[in-house]
This record gives structure tokens, C-alpha cells and sequence, in this order.
């Protein structure tokens, strides 16, 4: 065996344990987020339930920024070479200045916010707070990502995640309400932060921001934002034009659209390093060939098993969903191609990707408010054709991008920092 052979064998060797540990460790914490939200939809009345799906939406839409946060540093850590403290520390300092603002914001935004979507202030105010540890804990991940240290990255989601989970299903146990959910995330989410920090990156710190750290940080939240809002804006809309009964019973089905859309997280989480080399284009096809299976299987069996499906989801106070159900499962299934496909230009710094995701959200939101928003089916089609729509126009895109490289690899562009 060559060196070259033997290279990529090993390569391949620690890509496919990765994939292993990556992928149940995101079973694990994502699942145990499924898990709360199965357990509240049997404690709640539909009512609230709909709020505290529509909570959940405006803060997966807020928690782009820490997503957007694990990214830039694991890019950051995945090129800094061998001396990579500098940038560890900066990536802690930066999520300690971001979380800082997030609680800043959710004092401010709350109250409206809860009297547009009838969520309890209180529940709002806390779930803001909750993302202000949520971004230290992503920071610390994002260093083990970028180190592909995929074991530790691995320990600290489920750290996140199921401490997250655990307290909130512990608290709407008690309390049985959207505010008493809101502050068992909130305690679960200090307590997963701590433990992924101490667990992947003690002690680091810095005493500032290295120069293009705020710029990069921008854009990556920018196409983050716009993307996590197409995916999200749907609960939200339909908690504003359907009954509250309905929102609950669309709150339920959007739980199937988010297990499709992050069951192959750990696709993208561990070959996302991968991205930023001269290689990444075969990177991308795997990563888009993986996502398309995954996708294909859940919307499948979604098709097939309807009734069980929901049943599992929301108990039996949503039969009307049966033969709906599946949609929804296309739904998270496209976005997480899109998602793919975004990821891959942002790890090559291409900040014009997401005018394409901008022009989704627009037509999304207007079809919806002037038009189609007369029943659950009606926002949920829609969703669907949009994200189909803007899957093809994105593997148009990036085809078009290997085409013009002429080499199917992609070319590093001018830093996002230097063309400020």
C-alpha cells in the first residue's frame, strides 16, 4: 500500500467514525428535544401548545447566531494550523460579547412579540436568555469541530442537548405551561454551556477580537438568519391567520418537518471542515448525495405510516394530519439539501448565496399573507413548493460554480475581512 492509499484509507477510516459518533450523538440530543416537545404536546392544550411552537420558532430564528457562530469558528480553527489558541479564545470571547446582546434583546423585543403570537412574556424573556448560554456552549463545539475532535464535539451536543431537554420535560412536568417549560430550557441550557466548555476548551480566552472576526461573523449570521427564517417563518404564519387549535395542529407537523431537516446534521457538522480545502467539491456531493437518502427514507415512511406518525408526535388529538403528515417531512427534507448547499458557499466565503434564500422567504411569506392561508394544508403546500423550487435552484447553482472553476474544485475567494 502507498502513502497516498494509505492516506486516504485513514482519511476515509476517520470520516466514517465521525460519522458514527457525530451522527448518535445528534440522535441523542436532537431526540431528546423531540422528546420535550412530544411530552408537551400531551401536556399542553392545543392552544398553548401553539404558542409554544411558535416560542420555539422565533428561537431557532434567534439561534441562527450561535449556529452561525459554531460555523465561523470551526472554518477559523480548521485553517489556523497547529497554534490555535488565539483563535479558540477569540471564538469564546466573541460568544460571551453575542450572548450578552441576545439577553439584551429578548428584554426588548419580548412583550411585543408575545402580544403579536400570545406567548407569555416571561416564557419569551427566559427563552432569549437560554440562547445566551446555548452560543458559549456552540463556540466550544465549533472547536472541537474545527480540531475534528469529533468525539468531544460529539460529548458536548449531548450535553446541550439533553440537558436542555431533560430540565424542560422536568419542568412542564411540574408546572404544565409555556413559562414553566421556558425555565427548565433555560436551566438546562447553562448547565449543557458549562459542561462543553469545560469538556472541549477550559481556560480559553483572549484579551481581544482578531481583526475580520465581527466582519465574518455578519455575514455568516446574515445567510444563516435569512435561511433559519425560511425554515421557521411557517409556524409563525400559521399561528397568525389559523385558529389556535389549527397552530397546534400545525406546531405538530412542523415537529416531523424538523426531524427531517436536522437528522442529517451530523452530514453537514462533519464534513463542513472538509469545505474549506481545494477538494471540496466531491465534499459536497457527498454531503448532498447523503442528505437526499435520509430525506427520501423519513418523507417515505411518513407516506406509508401516516396515522402512527402523528400519533407518535401528538397523541390522537390531531387525526386530521394523517394523510397530511408526510408533507411536512418533504418540507424539512428540502431545506436540509438547502442547507447543504448554503453551508458549502459559506465555507468559500461566497457572500452572494443567500440572495437566492432572501427571494424564497419573500415569495414564501407573501403567497401566504395575500393568499394561501386558509387551512393547514394550504400554508403547508406552499412551504413545500418553495423549498423544492429553491433546492433545484441551488444545485443549479452550485453546478454552475464547479463549471466556471473548470477543475470541479473550488477556488478560494478574496477573505470576506479584506474586501471590507
Amino acid at each position: 500500500m502507498t502513502a497516498s492509499t494509505q492516506g486516504h484509507a485513514e482519511s476515509r477510516s476517520k470520516l466514517a467514525r465521525g460519522l458514527v459518533f457525530v451522527g448518535a450523538a445528534t440522535l441523542v440530543g436532537n431526540g431528546s428535544a423531540y422528546l420535550l416537545s412530544i411530552i408537551a404536546a400531551r401536556i399542553l392544550t392545543p392552544a398553548d401548545f401553539g404558542a409554544f411552537g411558535a416560542l420555539l420558532g422565533i428561537l431557532i430564528i434567534v439561534s441562527t447566531l450561535t449556529i452561525a457562530l459554531q460555523a465561523l469558528t470551526a472554518r477559523r480553527v480548521a485553517i489556523a494550523g497547529p497554534d490555535r489558541s488565539e483563535v479558540e479564545g477569540t471564538a469564546i470571547r466573541l460568544s460571551v460579547i453575542v450572548g450578552v446582546g441576545i439577553i439584551a434583546l429578548g428584554l426588548v423585543v419580548s412583550w411585543p412579540l408575545g402580544q403579536v403570537f400570545t406567548i407569555p412574556t416571561a416564557a419569551l424573556a427566559m427563552g432569549f436568555a437560554s440562547l445566551a448560554f446555548v452560543i458559549v456552549g456552540c463556540a466550544a463545539m465549533g472547536i472541537a469541530q474545527g480540531r475534528e475532535e469529533h468525539l468531544r464535539l460529539s460529548m458536548g451536543f449531548i450535553a446541550n442537548g439533553v440537558g436542555r431537554a431533560a430540565v424542560g420535560i422536568v419542568f412542564v412536568l411540574l408546572f404544565e405551561s409555556v413559562t414553566g417549560i421556558a425555565a427548565g430550557i433555560l436551566i438546562g441550557t447553562a448547565l449543557g454551556a458549562l459542561v462543553s466548555y469545560l469538556l472541549i476548551c477550559p481556560r480559553r480566552w483572549s484579551k481581544g477580537l482578531a481583526p475580520g472576526w465581527t466582519v465574518e461573523f455578519a455575514h455568516v449570521s446574515h445567510a444563516l438568519i435569512v435561511l433559519f427564517t425560511l425554515t421557521n417563518v411557517d409556524v409563525l404564519l400559521a399561528r397568525f391567520f389559523l385558529t389556535e387549535d389549527q397552530s397546534g395542529e400545525y406546531a405538530v407537523g412542523v415537529l416531523l418537518a424538523k426531524i427531517a431537516f436536522f437528522l442529517p446534521n451530523a452530514i453537514i457538522i462533519v464534513l463542513f471542515p472538509k469545505m474549506t480545502s481545494s477538494d471540496s467539491r466531491r465534499t459536497v456531493l457527498i454531503a448532498t448525495g447523503l442528505t437526499a437518502f435520509l430525506g427520501a427514507a423519513i418523507t417515505a415512511v411518513s407516506f406509508a405510516f401516516g396515522s402512527l406518525v402523528v400519533r407518535i408526535l401528538g397523541g390522537t388529538q390531531y387525526p386530521e394530519l394523517n394523510g397530511e403528515i408526510w408533507l411536512f417531512a418533504l418540507e424539512g427534507s428540502a431545506f436540509a439539501l438547502v442547507q447543504v448547499l448554503l453551508y458549502a458557499r459559506l465555507a468559500a466565503q461566497d457572500r452572494k448565496a443567500v440572495a437566492a434564500v432572501w427571494v424564497a422567504l419573500i415569495v414564501l411569506v407573501g403567497t401566504v399573507a395575500f393568499w394561501r392561508n386558509g387551512s393547514v394544508v394550504e400554508i403547508v403546500t406552499t412551504v413545500v413548493a418553495v423549498s423544492l423550487v429553491l433546492t433545484v435552484a441551488g444545485l443549479f447553482l452550485d453546478h454552475r460554480n464547479s463549471r466556471r472553476n473548470g477543475t470541479g474544485e473550488t477556488q478560494p475567494l478574496e477573505p470576506i475581512e479584506a474586501a471590507e
